[in-house]
Order: C-alpha cells, then sequence, then structure tokens
C-alpha cells in the first residue's frame, strides 16, 4: 500500500507532517494551501496512492462536487483517505464526508490543533521533541504568545514559499525543531523588514465606527505579514476593535472576541474558527461591515466600547 500525507504548510500543519510521517512512514510529503487541497489529493490518487492522510486543511464547499466524484472514484479503486482537522467545516461537507465513510474517515476538533490529532492518531509518544511540535502549534494557531521561535517560524513561512516551507518540513524530520539556517536566515533578511511591513500596515490602518461597533481595517496587507501578529501589535498600541478585517490582494482575514466570524466566512467561501476566520479572493469591505454590524446587532447590545 502506498502512502501519502499533505497538511497546510503553517506551524500546525508542518507539526502534523512531522508527527504523521515519523509514524506511518509515507513515501510522499505534500505541502498544501487550503486551495489547492483537492487539487493535490486529486494528484495522488491519479499517482496510485492508496492510502491518504490530509492534516490541518479544512475541504472547500466550493470544491464539494469535485469531492463527490474522487470519492467516487476512489471507491472503485479502493483507496482510502484519512483526514485530521480543527477548523470549522461546512454543514454540507461533513454530510458528504458521512455518505463516504467508506472512503474518508475523519476526526475534526475545534478544541485543540491538528499537530495534538495527529499525535493521537498515530499513538506518538508525548517525547520532547513531539510536545514541543504541539506547543508551538498551539502557541501559533491560538496566539499565546509565549515562544519567540514561533514568531521565527511564523515570519519566515510567511516571508518566503515552498522551497523554504519544505526545507523546514525536512529540518523537523531530521529532529532539529530549531534549524541554525532558519534562524541565521531570520535575523539576517526577515527580522527587519517584516517589522517595516507592519509598521506600514499599521499606518495605513482604518477605524471605522457604525452603530457604536468599531471595527479596525487593514488595507492592502502585504501577504507575508501574519493577520494575528498585526493585530496584537495593533492592540499593544492602543488600536482596539470589536471586529478586525485585514485585507490582503487574494483574501481577507476575520478576527473578532465578541462575534461569530465563522459564520460570516462561511457565507462568503470561506471558514475557519469562531474568533479567526478567512475568505479567498476579493470581497468589498463594505458588505463584510454590514454582515459584521447585522452579526454584532443580532448577538449582543453595544454600550460604548464594550458588548455585554
Amino acid at each position: 500500500m502506498r502512502k501519502a500525507v499533505v497538511t497546510h504548510w503553517d506551524i500546525d500543519g508542518l507539526a502534523s507532517n512531522t508527527i504523521i510521517s515519523r509514524y506511518t512512514r509515507p513515501e510522499k510529503k505534500v505541502l498544501s494551501s487550503v486551495t489547492s487541497t483537492f487539487k493535490y489529493l486529486m494528484s495522488l490518487f491519479e499517482e496510485g496512492y492508496s492510502e491518504i492522510v490530509v492534516a490541518d486543511l479544512n475541504p472547500q464547499l466550493t470544491d464539494l462536487n469535485n469531492y463527490v466524484n474522487l470519492f467516487n472514484a476512489m471507491r472503485k479503486k479502493g483507496c482510502i483517505v484519512k483526514w485530521l482537522d480543527h477548523h470549522l467545516w461546512p454543514g454540507e461537507v461533513e454530510k458528504t464526508f458521512i455518505e463516504f465513510s467508506d472512503v474518508v474517515s475523519y476526526i475534526n476538533d475545534p478544541f485543540t490543533v491538528t499537530a495534538d490529532i495527529s499525535a493521537n492518531f498515530v499513538n506518538a509518544a508525548r517525547d520532547r521533541f513531539v510536545t514541543m511540535l504541539i506547543e508551538l502549534a498551539f502557541d501559533d494557531d491560538w496566539f499565546q504568545g509565549k515562544y519567540e521561535l514561533t514568531t521565527i517560524y511564523r515570519r519566515i513561512l510567511r516571508f518566503y514559499k515552498w522551497e523554504t516551507r519544505y526545507r523546514v518540513l525536512e529540518s523537523l524530520l531530521a529532529g532539529d525543531i530549531a534549524p541554525r539556517w532558519m534562524l541565521e536566515l531570520y535575523r539576517l533578511e526577515v527580522k527587519n523588514i517584516y517589522e517595516n511591513l507592519i509598521r506600514e500596515a499599521l499606518g495605513r490602518a482604518e477605524l471605522v465606527e457604525r452603530k457604536g461597533v468599531k471595527i479596525l481595517v487593514f488595507p492592502d496587507v502585504d501577504p507575508r505579514i501574519h493577520p494575528g501578529e498585526l493585530i496584537s501589535i495593533a492592540e499593544k498600541n492602543g488600536f482596539t476593535s470589536h471586529v478586525y478585517i485585514v485585507r490582503y490582494p487574494r483574501g481577507v482575514n476575520l478576527r473578532s472576541d465578541y462575534i461569530d466570524v465563522s459564520k460570516i466566512a462561511l457565507k462568503y467561501g470561506g471558514g475557519g474558527h469562531r474568533k479567526i476566520s478567512g475568505i479567498p479572493g476579493r470581497i468589498d469591505v463594505e458588505t463584510l461591515i454590514s454582515e459584521i454590524v447585522r452579526a454584532i446587532e443580532a448577538e449582543a447590545k453595544v454600550h460604548g466600547n464594550y458588548i455585554i
């Protein structure tokens, strides 16, 4: 049986790929964006892989018909998929996956990170290395701010593209959780430029207030900037808001402690978590602002800076 694993390229995805690969020894290891998940899964099937693990990637509703066709083809060939994730999925996606339970089995737990799910899935020993991988995944996805190494990983992975991301994976597979080459690359090429990009993004921020709801909009943000880091630094500099919109050239990130932004994201073809979600492609910011105001009005009353 030929095995393959495909995961997201962020810290949680890399940690998941590393943990799964150490225990299942897949022939091929793939890193993917969320929107390319179906493409890679289809490619692995066509290449003859019969057991594929997908981790830290949420299936897109726009690809649902494609998944139906693919799972039917997999059923005929005896190919199986094991899907591990912690993002919120549209109900239609879960229903379809259940209908193909003989082809695809899935574990989806939004209360942890996929690295933790992956470790349980393969019965990984919780040694120092695996524990640290999971800690870094939590630190990044939940934005805990515990480790400087998390910041370095986050910035390196966003600053550079696939060649560097696969190099990071190779280092992790070799058991090197803080590779010297990555630390040097960060110090020499990334740190100062990244921090300048954050300052530029802060300088362009626009505070919109509608019916007492404060929405901080970051327009035209460089895609190398992590939205959580940008918002964290904004808050430390006194830029507080009920909801944050980070506008990238090819998508939008929504963050809020007051409303379930995943509902808005799902409505426009995106997804994520209750407090943190994304929408791919171009979407009008005014449309999002209207959605946000309606959501807050539906969930709570607004009094000054507080929503109760």
